[in-house]
């Protein structure tokens, strides 16, 4: 049985955590762009769940297994992005009533 390493979506792991590139590297863009790349694999994964479910309905698939894993993983990615949004948030309230 062949198990599949953990993906990044499509991020290094360097631009993730920063390791291996110097501070003038880890500008204010990159943060942003992996959350944006972030936000647009959870779409994704929205989107394919739904053409999964629609496809089951109008009987273009007879596979409840594939929609039901799609579903998961949807599911799954919306949990993980809602956890993110809380953490960020979370960050960015305690920057702020840090004193200056």
């Amino acid at each position: 049985m062949h198990i599949n390493p953990i993906s990044l979506g499509g991020a290094s792991a360097e631009a993730v955590s920063g390791l291996g590139t110097s501070p003038a590297k880890v500008g204010a863009g990159s943060f942003g762009n992996v959350i944006q790349k972030f936000v647009a694999d959870t779409n994704a994964q929205q989107t394919q769940a739904d053409h999964a479910v629609q496809k089951l309905a109008t009987g273009e698939s007879a596979s409840i297994h594939e929609t039901m894993l799609a579903m998961a993983k949807a599911d799954l990615s919306l949990r993980v992005f809602v956890e993110v949004q809380s953490k960020v948030v979370e960050a960015y309230q305690e920057v702020m009533r840090m004193q200056m």
